[in-house]
């Protein structure tokens, strides 16, 4: 055929294969004359490709490393399938060379490679924060281009009908694309037996380290069960505080600021439970989840005087358009929460007096399903704008910074330190340039009395000296 009559100088041959993967990869058209379709050439660029996945793994793992030999097959899945979906385009075009689309995807095939790869190392570096929370995302993502690639090559480089062509491109899907959800492609260097654990407990598969795995068995029963009880006579505050996200230290760190804050100034001591996605606590706080949250709520409400504690609950994380907060701790496949299942889990627990605090972006959408006349709501933004102050090396959200790190260390008034924290808010987003997040409070008419009797309180006992 045409397609063989000539073969070019072989690095030539890979640089035009080079450049026309990097069309068909930024999905522009390629020529076809840019995929020789040479055994040389296709066996070299899928070398290539094993290359570089060995050499991302080896950057993450490091020498303290072995070859994983269970993941080799899947890495070499490509080469049988593409060959097939080659031989499949010389039925669809009679002049076509088999080995042209597999020249062409091998070629595309190292871009994707590098981008997945190299996001994935930057994610367990921590260098890129929202990989993690949205790493499935960016997996759907990957899984779209590439199919968009597929598309584009079966109907630019091969010749026939539309729907021939059409066909050929699902096929392309089914055989290349989708193999990746059902069967996704893992190290081909792995930490060696002995090291895995400690690898785990730094990485998005922290959990499923055996240590953790020990760690976290009764570990929220543990918790639940240092809860002191209420004290007849007095407005006692408990604190729930939940840090859903664990791909940002910062969760976790305003979540132990704000349990101080409470043990020291709230007269909280004994009446705190944090729940905490972080790889790096582990070993200290039960996991953050629907679950768990309902079971602390349940137990918490146990100890309570319902007629006369106060529930002050936070939480903190990603928060979505359509008011949801992300929690996220891999491997663990975890449900958002949402202000209907907050509202269920206190409703449930029978816990009247409320004081329910959400730092996350869009979580103005939480104070419509949770206001009642016993219950004050705060939330970081309103229900249709983003807040600010997330990110790994930050200490805290603004909300959070402004709110416990300031405001409420100069009064026990929950309203008068949200109208100080959200002044503050104002201006550090303007001293950013940021849109407005507008904080919000709903305050219900009987919880404000009740939080006045606690602020009274609380202020005789400072002056007291108790």
């Amino acid at each position: 055929m045409a397609d063989a009559t000539h073969r070019s100088p072989f690095g030539a041959a890979l640089a035009r294969a080079l450049r026309g993967g990097w069309r068909l990869f930024t999905l522009r058209r390629a020529d076809p004359r840019d995929f020789e379709p040479s055994p040389e050439l296709f066996a070299l660029l899928v070398a290539l490709d094993i290359a570089l996945l060995f050499v991302f793994a080896f950057a993450l793992v490091g020498f303290h490393g072995e070859l994983n030999l269970y993941e080799l097959p899947r890495a070499f899945m490509f080469v049988p399938l593409v060959l097939a979906l080659g031989l499949t385009a010389t039925r669809v075009d009679a002049g076509a060379a088999l080995l042209r689309l597999p020249v062409a995807l091998a070629a595309t095939g190292l871009y994707f490679t590098v981008l997945t790869s190299g996001m994935y190392l930057l994610a367990q570096w921590q260098w890129l924060p929202f990989t993690e929370a949205y790493w499935s995302y960016f997996d759907y993502l990957s899984m779209a281009w590439s199919g968009a690639v597929v598309v584009l090559a079966a109907i630019t480089l091969v010749s026939g009908g539309a729907l021939a062509r059409a066909c050929l491109a699902v096929a392309g899907i089914v055989v290349l694309v989708l193999p990746s959800l059902w069967l996704p492609l893992g190290l081909i260097w792995v930490p060696r037996y002995d090291d895995r654990a400690s690898y785990a407990t730094g990485s998005f598969h922290s959990l499923a380290a055996e240590s953790s795995f020990y760690a976290q068995h009764g570990a929220l029963d543990r918790a639940l069960a240092d809860i002191q009880p209420s004290r007849p006579g007095v407005a006692d505050i408990y604190l729930v505080a939940a840090a859903l996200y664990a791909g940002e230290d910062v969760f976790m760190k305003e979540v132990r600021a704000l349990a101080a804050l409470f043990r020291d100034r709230f007269d909280a001591e004994g009446r705190t439970v944090m729940l905490v996605n972080n790889p790096k606590t582990i070993d200290e706080f039960p996991v953050a989840s629907v679950t768990s949250l309902r079971e602390t709520l349940l137990q918490v409400a146990g100890a309570m005087n319902a007629d006369e504690d106060v529930l002050v609950l936070y939480l903190t994380s990603h928060g979505s358009e359509n008011h949801e907060l992300a929690v996220d701790f891999r491997p663990l496949r975890l449900a958002p929460v949402t202000p209907e299942v907050v509202k269920a889990a206190l409703d449930e627990a029978g816990i009247k007096w409320r004081v329910i605090i959400v730092s996350a972006c869009y979580s103005g959408g939480f104070i419509e399903p949770l206001k009642d006349e016993h219950t004050l709501v705060i939330t970081a933004a309103a229900a249709d704008r983003k807040s600010f102050g997330c990110g790994y090396a930050s200490d805290a959200t603004y909300l959070a910074r402004a709110l416990f790190g300031q405001a409420l260390r100069e009064t026990w008034s929950f309203e008068r330190a949200f109208e100080k924290a959200r002044a503050a808010i104002e201006t550090w987003e303007r001293e950013k340039n940021y849109e407005p997040s507008h904080p919000q409070m709903y305050v219900g008419t009987r919880i404000r009395d009740k939080l006045a009797d606690v602020e009274r309180r609380l202020a005789a006992s400072k002056t007291a000296g108790k």
